[in-house]
């Protein structure tokens, strides 16, 4: 689809969602028309004449404001009260004010001063962030909502579970009558946008104090509640930058390198998985008060980005009456900020909807709205400062008819102006039409439980034995958190389930030489039929024609399915409940065509949990179901532990479960032994990998089982195969002064796993010649920039840049230095290596192993690229190439690993050479005679003598080395000692089996590997091409790390040594 036609079509959507409004609200239905009900007065905005001012903090709202056009009638004035404090009592200015950015003790102080002057305010805690501050809740309405909190709440929640109402709609209705809704707005999650807190500040007052009609409506119709500080961690380090920056003229202030105490920006990724803090307060909070709109406030782009509305693809699993509330807010408010004068307002832009990780999607998957505003900021100061904008921002455009300017001069109170005006006209327009919202809100809830029965899945099965009980226990915790209702079987039960549709296969390779222009089949496991494309196209083709093969004709609409039985104890997510949406939105697939016309996906397209998770879970559409005995399961969902049987020794089955790691640490004085080689005891069958415990009692060890939910059988005595020691090693999780953004989910996983580390930077470990004398194991997560800039840092011209806390910022901590500007250097190189040659384990992922491939510490490998690739975020599935490797040991294959843009290595054992790349034919028969399987001839010469001629080459294949050759061993001085070599452990599947989910655009990622192991003298270098441990929800590749941990001293271990 062209831009053009899209535009076409996004208006037509846009009209029929008007028709729908008014339809709606031309019914003879009461409810829709109730809200039409109301004195002109309260729809215009302005002032109430008969309420005076506060003529100086008004004289000052202007003097901050650098436009006329970029204030509006309803913040240009703030109204005067003898009782209740402005922003000003705590700020010493107003809101918005030249160089004054509170912390977030000044923004609570300020909103319990407004609680206790007036009863139409109140204050909530709701919980604490990672470091232990505080996070709020602020409700503002009129004085008799205000007493009727509880009363409403109540109401609310019928609506929001039609179940307690029977699903009556009659009874609905009347309730929809006695209702309040609640708007939720939320401010700084992203801790350099740092706007927010003061214009909530000032909403606050503004709602609770002014008598205009505009304002009074909203009061007396709406309850407005307001988390002013989500990442407040993050914001009171801003702060403690912006004092900094302040102090120090002139001078260049560091990036803020810490937000929160683990993630930056990703912080708005975590609505689906909900490791932080700030995530689970902030749900929590939005279902506890049954509100019907969340609104989180940013700033990145001029000047109010209204991304309600956002552009296609929109996430599948959202009902419809969502979609169309977001085009009505979205269009009502850049109409009524245009009616107002501000220039630059708009919706649409090119976001993409498709993830369900932002903060703000916990309404939409929760039968709510989902709503963000990004406005414009200076990048985290309370600056007054001259910007210049690009020309796409300034662009006219079919969404963004009134423009930014080219060049302005832009302040916090601009910023403040925005956003107040912005919720004002939001809230006003939500009041007004309450009933109309109210009512979708109670068919939202309705149709999510209406959906087991109706679109499907009726339910999700976790069949009971699961061989990763632990990894499965963690992903029905998040369901959990979610607030997702769960089941389990009481007695073993049948279901009818859907099988896979037979796929045509590929015939066997032939060759194909391919020229610009000439039309190929393209084979593509993704899709139900090949597509036919241009050779010179985006895509490549692959190198393999398809035959024509049986192929299932039936409509994709009638499922082919088979009866399975499940046991006892199995989970049962049923569909039947009011957040079936957010469960199937997690526990589903995800696809995003190749062909979408959104090219450039916002964030990750794939998240399967179960996929991720490495468990077992089954979607089923038949009703019948629902029909199991089953009961509802109430606490925290845990595995099973303890110890099965008597005697000496302890048997555990490495199934990969993260919680075996934990367990080696917490067993400080036990003997405890990997298995090499599979074994059997106590009827039981033990993979490699397998730990046998020793040295501890039954009882003891019983306890400690089943808090970490591990299974342990006793044995008589030891199994009679070759095992090693399972250490316990000194770890240190090493970042750069780049950024940590991405290694901050590294150290959460093991926080959560309760396994010890250090925590260094690239400049300490430049500083150390002796790192073996602190740390066994290395690990270098990613660290942002590519290999050049690790080395390198940041540019050494103009000031130092320090993160260190002091009195005048006594929040910049997590880690500290006096310049972030050095970087790992050559000694830091130097150091590293001599740290593996001496028998150190480094573990490298993505840009950092390729820093590793870059200087040296791997040889024989080289990272792929590959252009003419498209991977944005998916899953892609994987094959154990060496299961004897104890990197592998517990990893079923198949598993599915997150690929950020479908990276993999290339090995050799030839030093110079970067192994195998990507040809474009099968076969490397020249041209000649006869036919590809035919041996050339040459003309006038004897036929060729088996004893000068040599035996055919193997296939190589991807993942694999080319063999040495004679000639190259005559002089080996480039040819890597077998022992060195690298090893493959894990390659990428096959091309027919390696999307899991998400977007996979290309055949030049599949069959290459993915985690390789590289000696380096008496230690080893591992190197991961995905991202074992991202955003919480890649548990089930976890254990490619902690295997790296137990055994970091016999990593060799199963190694076959072949000279070739």
């Amino acid at each position: 689809m062209t831009p053009s036609v899209r535009a076409v079509a996004s208006v037509a959507a846009l009209l029929v969602s008007a028709l729908t409004r008014l339809q709606a609200q031309t019914t003879a239905r009461p409810l829709a028309s109730a809200s039409l009900n109301l004195p002109p007065s309260a729809t215009r905005p302005g002032r109430d004449p008969n309420q005076p001012i506060d003529e100086e903090y008004t004289r000052k709202i202007r003097e901050y404001t650098t436009e006329p056009f970029f204030l509006s009638s309803l913040v240009d004035y703030l109204p005067a009260s003898s009782t209740v404090p402005t922003p000003k009592a705590v700020l010493g200015d107003i809101a918005g004010a030249r160089n004054n950015l509170p912390y977030s003790k000044e923004v609570y102080t300020y909103m319990r001063m407004l609680a206790k002057a007036t009863p139409r305010v109140r204050v909530y805690s709701i919980g604490t962030s990672e470091e232990g501050r505080e996070m709020i809740a602020v409700a503002v309405a009129s004085d008799s909502l205000m007493a009727n909190l509880d009363a409403n709440k109540v109401t609310l929640s019928k609506l929001a579970d039609p179940r307690l109402i029977n699903m009556d709609d009659t009874e609905a209705a009347r309730l929809v009558t006695q209702a309040t809704p609640i708007y939720y707005i939320t401010g700084t999650i992203h801790s350099p946008e740092s706007g927010a807190p003061t214009a909530l500040m000032e909403l606050a007052y503004r709602l609770a104090v002014d008598e205009s009609p505009y304002i009074k409506n909203i009061r007396d119709h709406l309850i407005t509640l307001i988390t002013p500080v989500v990442e407040v961690d993050g914001r009171d380090r801003q702060v403690d930058l912006f004092r900094w920056r302040m102090a120090h003229p002139g001078q260049t202030a560091p990036p803020l390198m810490y937000w929160g105490h683990y993630v930056g920006h990703d912080n708005n990724r975590d609505a689906m998985a909900l490791t932080l803090k700030l995530s689970q307060n902030v749900l929590d909070t939005y279902l506890e008060w049954k509100a019907q709109v969340l609104h989180d406030l940013h700033e990145s782009v001029p000047y109010l980005y209204d991304n309600t509305v956002g552009d296609g693809p929109y996430n599948a699993w959202l009902d419809p009456l969502l979609t169309n509330e977001w085009q009505l807010l979205g269009w009502n408010n850049v109409q009524e900020m245009t009616r107002l004068g501000m220039p630059g307002v708009f919706t649409h832009g090119n976001f993409d909807t498709w993830s369900p990780g932002y903060l703000m999607f916990m309404a939409a998957t929760h039968n709510g709205i989902s709503r963000l505003y990004e406005t414009f900021g200076n990048g985290g100061t309370a600056e007054t400062v001259e910007r210049t904008l690009s020309p796409n921002e300034t662009s006219r455009t079919w969404y963004r008819q009134s423009p930014p300017l080219p060049k302005v001069k832009w302040s916090l109170r601009n910023n403040n102006n925005y956003e107040q005006t912005g919720l004002l006209v939001s809230l006003s327009y939500f009041a007004n039409n309450r009933q109309q919202f109210l009512e979708n809100f109670y068919e939202k809830s309705k149709r999510s439980i209406l959906k087991a029965r109706a679109e499907g899945p009726a339910a999700y099965i976790f069949p009971a034995d699961d061989r990763r009980p632990g990894a499965q226990a963690d992903l029905l915790r998040i369901l959990q958190k979610q607030h997702v209702e769960i089941s389990r079987a009481t007695a073993p039960f049948s279901a009818m389930v859907p099988i896979p549709r037979p796929r045509p296969t590929p015939s066997a390779p032939v060759p194909s030489r391919v020229r610009p222009g000439d039309s190929v089949s393209r084979a593509d496991s993704t899709r139900v039929a090949d597509s036919v494309r241009r050779a010179d196209s985006t895509r490549a083709p692959d190198s393999v024609k398809q035959q024509t093969t049986p192929f299932d004709t039936l409509p994709l609409s009638v499922q082919r399915t088979e009866l399975r039985q499940f046991p006892a104890g199995s989970y049962i997510i049923r569909m039947d409940q009011p957040y079936s949406r957010i469960a199937d939105a997690l526990l589903d697939y995800q696809y995003w065509s190749p062909d979408d016309p959104q090219r450039t996906p916002y964030d990750d397209t794939g998240w399967t949990f179960p996929e991720s998770f490495a468990v077992r879970s089954v979607r089923v559409s038949d009703p019948k179901v629902l029909a199991v005995p089953m009961e509802s399961v109430s606490g925290e969902i845990k595995a099973p532990g303890g110890v099965t049987g008597s005697g000496s020794v302890l048997a555990i089955n490495n199934n990969a479960d993260n919680a075996l790691a934990t367990l080696r640490y917490r067993l400080k004085d036990a003997d405890v032994q990997i298995a090499e080689q599979p074994f059997d005891g106590a009827g039981q069958k033990f993979g490699r990998g397998s730990f046998v415990v020793r040295r501890i009692s039954s009882a003891d060890f019983d306890k400690v089982a089943r808090e970490l939910g591990v299974r342990a059988f006793a044995l008589s005595g030891a199994p009679t195969v070759p095992m090693h020691p399972a250490r316990a090693p000194r770890v240190a999780i090493m970042h750069t002064w780049l950024s940590t953004q991405t290694e901050g989910w590294w150290r959460q996983a093991f926080d959560f796993q309760h396994i010890p580390y250090s925590y260094i930077s690239t400049q300490d470990a430049a500083a150390d010649p002796n790192l073996n004398a602190k740390y066994d194991v290395i690990i270098f997560p990613p660290g942002g920039g590519g290999p050049q800039s690790i080395v390198a840092g940041l540019p050494m011209w103009r000031n130092p840049m320090p993160w260190r806390k002091t009195e005048l910022t006594p929040n910049m901590d997590v880690d500290e230095t006096d310049d972030i500007r050095p970087g790992l250097g050559m000694k830091g190189v130097e150091n590293l290596t001599a740290f593996v040659k001496n028998g150190g384990v480094l573990l490298a992922v993505e840009n950092t192993a390729e820093m590793a491939v870059t200087f040296g510490l791997a040889s024989g490998v080289s990272v792929n690229h590959p252009p003419r690739l498209h991977v944005v975020g998916s899953l892609l599935r994987t094959r154990v190439l060496d299961d004897a490797s104890p990197l592998a040991y517990g990893i079923r294959d198949s598993l599915a690993v997150y690929s950020d843009d479908g990276s993999s290595f290339s090995i050799t054992n030839v030093l110079g050479t970067r192994g195998g790349r990507f040809p474009d034919s099968v076969t490397e028969r020249p041209t000649g005679r006869g036919t590809a399987e035919d041996v050339d001839v040459p003309q006038g010469r004897f036929p060729l003598d088996p004893r000068n001629d040599v035996p055919q080459r193997r296939p190589l294949q991807p993942w694999q080395a080319a063999p040495v050759t004679d000639e190259q061993l005559r002089n080996p001085l480039t040819i890597i000692p077998p022992p060195l070599r690298p090893r493959v452990v894990v390659r990428f599947a096959d091309q027919r089996e390696l999307l899991a989910s998400g977007l996979l655009d290309g055949n030049d990622v599949a069959q290459r590997s993915v985690v390789v192991d590289v000696p380096l003298g008496k230690g080893h270098v591992v190197l991961f091409a995905n991202n074992p441990m991202w955003r919480g929800e890649t548990i089930g590749s976890y254990f490619l790390v902690f295997n790296a941990l137990l055994n970091f001293d016999r990593l060799d271990t199963g190694r076959k040594l072949d000279a070739r």
